[in-house]
């Protein structure tokens, strides 16, 4: 069995959480003509990894008390994100709004990774056994496997 199928659904995110960190260092470096390939590389990566937490975690989330109570702002914090994805989406790399757009993305997603490895992730483990966290980031990655096909799409419209 590979490593990544008995990985817990908190070490997935926690993995594309620091993936993600990566992308927004690359695309600081960037130039003009990297920009949108590294902006592509982000919005791809944002996307898949908010459907997927969408559709597997916080429906978990959603079973117990302790966890519940994050849903509302974790979903607010999702929906900012995909707001300033599709205005970066819409701007050329060197419209002068395209680097604020992504610093403004970057300090949006820093503080949601922020939180939900502080409090999220600790309210859920006292919530749910390994075992269940297994199974979620089995369901978590058979997920994102289904969306890419899909967010691949949404990139070229």
């Amino acid at each position: 069995m590979a490593k990544s199928q008995t990985q817990n659904i908190l070490s997935l995110i926690e993995t594309e959480h620091r993936q993600v960190e990566k992308l927004f260092a690359e695309a600081e470096k960037a130039n003009t003509n990297q920009l949108y390939e590294c902006f592509n590389e982000i919005y791809k990566a944002l996307t898949l990894h908010t459907r997927s937490e969408e559709l597997v975690f916080y429906p978990a989330m959603q079973e117990y008390e302790e966890t519940k109570q994050y849903i509302e702002e974790a979903e607010a914090e999702h929906e900012e994100a995909k707001i300033l994805l599709e205005e970066i989406k819409s701007l050329k790399p060197t419209d002068s709004e395209f680097k604020t757009k992504i610093q403004e993305l970057k300090k949006a997603v820093k503080h949601h990774v922020e939180e939900e490895e502080s409090q999220i992730f600790k309210a859920i483990s006292d919530c749910m056994s390994e075992q269940q966290l297994a199974e979620l980031g089995k369901e978590f990655l058979t997920t994102k496997g289904k969306l890419e096909e899909e967010v691949k799409t949404a990139m070229t419209t």
